[in-house]
């Protein structure tokens, strides 16, 4: 399990666990749950691309109109 799947499991794990809270105490940080939204996402990004799943960059349409 890389580093980045860890990260969403533990972030899903804080997320499921403390719904409606404003403010959650990890590993003796305090942490907006609002910031734990966001780092959730991000790490989900990074999983996925670790694992193949999603690209690393859009698409471009490089054809003019």
């Amino acid at each position: 399990m890389a580093f980045a799947d860890t990260m969403v499991a533990k972030l899903e794990t804080l997320l499921t666990e403390n719904v409606g809270v404003k403010s959650v105490n990890v590993d003796g940080t305090t942490i907006a749950y609002a910031d734990l939204e966001k780092q959730y996402d991000y790490w989900k990004a990074r999983a996925a691309r670790a694992s193949g799943a999603r690209p690393r960059s859009a698409q471009i349409k490089l054809a003019q109109p």
